[in-house]
């Protein structure tokens, strides 16, 4: 009687043990693509906010020069004299590099430009330019 218990007991524990090696492949296999699915993802989220964030200075440079240009009869030569004009804050730099944005100015015009990530956010592919009116 005691053999018969124990063989029962042995048999239901092969039964239900644990996972299988096929069960836990796949598993692990499903995992691994759902994160290489949202990493790839997120770093798309990351360029378009980093554009969107060029864009923006972009903008706010353009409104500043504008009005320093109602101010005097000619656009700066740099962007520190809007500091200076206390038109803006401070100079923003590229969020992804830190370096300058691209201004050329010839006193009655002016082009100001950053590249972009996502090349298919803007009309111009991998630019963004703001050019006076």
């Amino acid at each position: 009687m005691i053999k018969k218990n124990l063989k029962l007991k042995m048999q239901n524990s092969k039964k239900n043990g644990g996972f299988t090696m096929i069960e836990l492949i796949v598993v692990i296999t499903i995992i691994a693509v759902m994160t290489i699915v949202a990493m790839v993802n997120y770093g798309g989220v990351n360029r378009k906010s980093r554009d969107g964030r060029r864009m923006a200075d972009l903008e706010k440079y353009r409104v500043a020069l504008e009005i320093s240009r109602q101010i005097g009869s000619t656009y700066p030569a740099s962007l520190n004299s809007l500091v200076g004009m206390n038109l803006i804050n401070e100079i923003s730099t590229d969020p992804k590099t830190g370096s300058d944005y691209t201004y050329v100015s010839t006193g009655y015009t002016y082009t100001l430009s950053a590249v972009m990530e996502d090349t298919g956010s803007t009309n111009v592919p991998g630019a963004y330019q703001v050019t006076n009116p």
